[in-house]
């Protein structure tokens, strides 16, 4: 049954120049590939596997152009979120997702539910960025499983608009990671690791339910705390 969300390349070019080169020099011996990122999730300076859950620090927020209807915007004052992990960051999913207190930019309230969960195909990579992120969590793309209704009571306009999103291409679902000694994560006044949404995109999906003013894709933004579950303990990302 679905769960209550009140709301949450192939280098061308370059080929060709190599395939031209290899008429005119002799053959180079190829590089060696580049080392795989090593991860590792601790908690208590121990390897931690098991449920993390995200609490939002600030509003969790959608939005989109409907055609006929312009930009709609919800925010969500509420939002949770509980997701598996194994130590080596492998064999990811999320749950469960509950967000409640949202509202449009048209005045309305907005409902939205999740069908399908758990989606599997999650990972977590420690993947440092300097000034920035210590890694990223990824839900992979496309995703069949992935459905998201979001039911839009857009108040002054007097219409309401259902739309399904889900994973349809091929970019995955990437949220940023940061540790709680990390002075660049997104809330320095929250002492914990956070995550972050900044522009993710979910696609709309055939459904018959669909109305005419749905947006083609919704971008989504928000802030995070992360910790374990239960116990409510701090995390580590690390190599």
């Amino acid at each position: 049954m679905p769960k209550p969300f009140t709301l949450l390349l192939p280098a061308l070019g370059a080929g060709a120049l190599l395939m031209a080169a290899a008429t005119t020099a002799p053959a180079a011996t190829a590089p060696a590939p580049s080392p795989a990122l090593s991860t590792t999730i601790t908690s208590g300076g121990k390897p931690y596997s098991g449920d993390v859950k995200a609490t939002n620090i600030n509003g969790t927020r959608l939005s989109g152009n409907g055609p006929g209807v312009g930009l709609i915007t919800t925010t969500c004052t509420s939002a949770t979120l509980v997701a598996a992990v194994v130590s080596d960051g492998t064999s990811g999913s999320l749950k469960d997702l509950a967000l409640s207190g949202c509202t449009n930019n048209f005045g309305g309230s907005d409902t939205i539910t999740v069908g399908n969960l758990p989606y599997t195909g999650g990972s977590v990579v420690h993947d440092p960025v300097s000034g920035g992120r210590d890694g990223v969590l990824k839900i992979n793309a496309p995703n069949p499983g992935v459905d998201v209704k979001a039911v839009l009571n857009l108040k002054s306009l007097g219409r309401t608009e259902t739309c399904h999103y889900g994973l349809t291409g091929s970019a995955p679902l990437t949220i940023d990671l940061f540790n709680g000694n990390n002075p660049a994560r997104p809330d320095t006044a929250n002492a914990h690791s956070q995550g972050e949404l900044k522009g993710q995109s979910l696609q709309k999906v055939a459904s018959s339910e669909n109305t005419s003013g749905c947006p083609a894709s919704a971008s989504a933004n928000g802030r995070y705390q992360l910790l374990t579950s239960p116990g409510g303990a701090d995390l580590l990302l690390g190599p």
